[in-house]
């Protein structure tokens, strides 16, 4: 068993590569989840605009995933773990805790967010801060207000890339993409280290 699990198993390879070990999928065995210190939401389709309570415009989602996602992150929260959101969980915790969101950012806020970017930290202290400089960017979705008890700690161009608590933290890019990246291996250096404090 291991001691991290992803909700979900949508990029899952790629984060045993970036944490060099085997990851447990929860798929509906959700009590696996007792034994983990870390569970991963991670990316992939949109959300379903009405956890944050919008009527649909833009969006493309699974429900039967929205249902699953959801039902670990609230055992997630109620068991205090350790959760890391990847881009559609960065929307998706921030949207279960309160927060909301844009569903198109090129159409809501005539912006491109392009493939790569440079951020712009909010928190001086912040994680984010201490290990990346530029992100890559694959979404339309976004958080513009953030989810209860979340700290927004960069952004770019008015939409939140990444969010910090006690337990949680999020990121609107893909970490796991950017092998190219030391910043990103310091990431998952990091992660692995919290995940036991």
């Amino acid at each position: 068993m291991s001691d991290i699990v992803v909700a979900t198993a949508p990029f899952v390879h790629s984060f045993e590569r970036s944490f060099k070990q085997k990851i447990d999928v929860l798929y509906d065995d959700i009590f696996k989840i007792y034994d983990a210190k870390l569970v991963i939401f991670t990316g992939g389709a949109d959300i379903n605009p009405e956890i944050y309570n919008q009527k649909n415009t833009y969006s493309y989602f699974d429900p039967k995933r929205d249902e699953a996602e959801l039902k670990v992150l609230e055992f997630a929260l109620k068991l205090n773990k350790k959760i890391l959101g990847v881009c559609r969980g960065h929307q998706l915790i921030n949207a279960y805790l309160g927060g909301e969101l844009v569903q198109d950012i090129n159409r809501d806020l005539n912006q491109y967010h392009g493939s790569g970017h440079k951020l712009i930290f909010l928190e001086q202290d912040s994680l984010i801060k201490k290990m990346f400089k530029r992100v890559n960017s694959l979404h339309h979705q976004g958080v513009i207000k953030a989810g209860e008890g979340l700290i927004p700690t960069s952004e770019y161009k008015g939409v939140f890339e990444s969010c910090e608590s006690k337990d949680i933290i999020t990121v609107q890019f893909h970490p796991e993409f950017m092998t190219w990246n030391s910043d990103a291996e310091k990431f998952f250096k990091f992660i692995n280290d919290w995940k036991e404090s």
